[in-house]
């Protein structure tokens, strides 16, 4: 019996074929240029190369969605906010999209933050086909926000490699100021947008995508996020229930429980620690949200009773239980 091969998911594939077929165009049989590649890159290579007219590429952008990219779209949809789903984007693309170089993000004094995407063009390709490229990456890019955030997701411009003609053609259709300079594909937003919530965004089913994902591509992501102790704080987070043991945090991550140790002692932390931080962080938000007693919030973070409960709450905050609620309902606008 031969052995087991790993499936390799080609997600670009679904959207290039929808596009041939709503123009009338057989898919081509194009064999593979060279080993590890994927279907859809000589297609995608086939299209830009025979396109029309460079605006063509806003059209193809249209077809690309998130729910087409199995547990990377996942992590997309149920990720916390705009910042955190650009890391997504930004590690899937620099994984295993040939075709885009970088992706940066830039605050400014003026409260405003620029997001760049540097395209790869390939060998071969004509001036119309590379602009037809930025094209899709741009609509593609313009559509993902849309479908994350709606209409209340605010960019204030776009700047578009430069080409001849006016930006005319490109302003109606971002509905945006268009600039036409440089080489980069750049969105200009408020900075306040980088924190805008997703309305889909779940901790739980993001910590499960990432579980479910590519090892590289989850590696990859965890660095780009903050580390691993900022994964294990946001798993924490997302359960309901009391806090689990390491094992089966690290069960869970995909690691053993020495590796787990191991790497959160390199960045200066251990798990008791974080347990501790996370239990502090939630009591503070039932007792001043909630009308639980002591007693359950002491339940629901994992003591056995509320007297250690009180005494592990005044050795975080300096004050008892009953004080700290009596000064948080005098200010109930102060964060806690």
């Amino acid at each position: 019996m031969p052995p087991a091969t790993l499936l390799t998911f080609d997600y670009e594939w679904h959207p290039l074929q929808n596009y041939l077929q709503d123009r009338g165009i057989s898919t081509p049989h194009l064999p593979t240029q060279y080993d590890g590649q994927l279907p859809s890159e000589p297609l995608y290579d086939w299209i830009v190369s025979n396109c029309v007219s460079a605006p063509d590429g806003l059209k193809l952008g249209e077809y690309y969605n998130i729910s087409d990219y199995g547990v990377v779209g996942l992590a997309l949809l149920s990720a916390a906010t705009a910042a955190d789903a650009l890391k997504v984007v930004k590690t899937y693309m620099l994984l295993f999209n040939r075709d885009i170089a970088d992706i940066r993000v830039e605050f400014s004094r003026r409260g405003e933050v620029a997001v760049s995407i540097s395209v790869n063009p390939r060998p071969g390709w004509s001036a119309d086909a590379c602009l037809f490229h930025s094209n899709v990456v741009a609509s593609s890019a313009y559509k993902l926000l849309k479908e994350l955030y709606g209409g209340g997701f605010e960019i204030m411009g776009l700047t578009l490699p430069a080409r001849p003609g006016p930006a005319r053609l490109y302003e109606e259709y971002f509905g945006l100021p268009v600039r036409l300079f440089g080489s980069d594909i750049v969105f200009h937003l408020p900075a306040k947008q980088m924190e805008k919530k997703s309305r889909t965004a779940n901790p739980a089913v993001f910590e499960t995508a990432l579980a479910m994902a590519n090892e590289s591509f989850t590696k990859l992501l965890e660095t780009e996020m903050g580390g691993i102790r900022k994964r294990v704080v946001s798993l924490l987070q997302s359960l309901p229930d009391p806090f689990p043991d390491i094992q089966s945090v690290a069960l869970h991550l995909k690691l053993t429980e020495r590796t787990l140790r191991r790497r959160l002692a390199e960045e200066g932390c251990g798990y008791r620690q974080i347990v501790d931080e996370s239990r502090r962080e939630k009591a503070k938000h039932l007792l001043t949200r909630t009308q639980l007693t002591i007693e359950q919030v002491s339940e629901m973070l994992g003591y056995g009773d509320a007297s250690s409960f009180r005494h592990a709450f005044r050795r975080w905050t300096g004050h008892s239980i009953n004080t700290f609620r009596q000064e948080a309902l005098q200010a109930p606008d102060v964060p806690t």
